[in-house]
């Protein structure tokens, strides 16, 4: 077999096996559709709907805050005044008027950062601490998790019908502290495209770029001894 087939079959199983986990965090959209591909999020072009964040039960610590980013798209530098980009309500709150203000550049806890970034985001703290629970499943591909596991289900109640015309809106989930660890698990993001590219790249992570090249480097090793044999 050659190499060049050992490596699509390797690539092959490993997305097998990412496709199959849960993450800990995920975005979904009631009514959304998930993208795949570069684009890895669920979106929807309805200016009003509920974006869900899910934490898988076994995975996250109710005690410690989680943050939901809200991100404007496209990146956009130096507009002046950013009341020029309309309104976005929150749970029928002004987002303009919650806890923290505009920042540029991308939120400090997203090491492992994707093409929308740098633009205006701001930040929302929450905590999972009695939500209701649901069973688990993967949002990418709608299977079902183990059925000892469950997710929490924070709901945000996004109304994004007064952004200016051309905008759209990028959401990441995230935590600066997993069960003490600061250390920020992946999950799948989720976006109001508004009939335009959302375009939220993404970067791969280090582990699986690491377990992807020890798996091709194994895979020579057989080459070799079968050359030998």
């Amino acid at each position: 077999m050659k190499l060049r087939t050992l490596a699509a079959l390797a690539v092959g199983i490993l997305g097998a096996n990412t496709a199959l986990a849960i993450p800990t965090l995920q975005l979904d959209i009631d009514g959304g559709t998930y993208v795949g591909g570069s684009e890895e999020s669920t979106i929807t072009n309805d200016p009003t709907f509920d974006l869900w964040a899910l934490g898988k039960t076994s995975g996250v610590n109710t005690a410690v805050d989680y943050y939901l980013s809200i991100a404007l798209l496209p990146q956009t530098q130096n507009p002046g005044d950013i009341a020029n980009f309309g309104g976005v309500t929150v749970n029928g709150t002004a987002l303009s008027t919650l806890p923290g203000s505009p920042e540029y550049g991308k939120p400090g806890a997203l090491k492992q950062s994707h093409g929308i970034f740098d633009t205006y985001f701001y930040e929302l703290a929450f905590r999972f601490a009695g939500d209701p629970t649901i069973p688990s499943y993967n949002v990418q591909d709608g299977d079902a998790g183990p059925k000892k596991d469950e997710l929490f289900k924070h709901v945000f109640q996004i109304d994004a019908s007064a952004l200016a015309s051309g905008y759209g809106l990028h959401f990441d989930l995230y935590t600066y502290s997993d069960n003490g660890s600061n250390k920020t698990p992946f999950s799948h993001d989720a976006a109001y495209c508004n009939n335009r590219d959302c375009n939220p790249v993404k970067v791969s992570e280090p582990s699986t770029l690491a377990l992807f090249g020890v798996g091709l480097m194994s895979l020579v090793a057989i080459r070799r001894r079968l050359r030998r044999a």
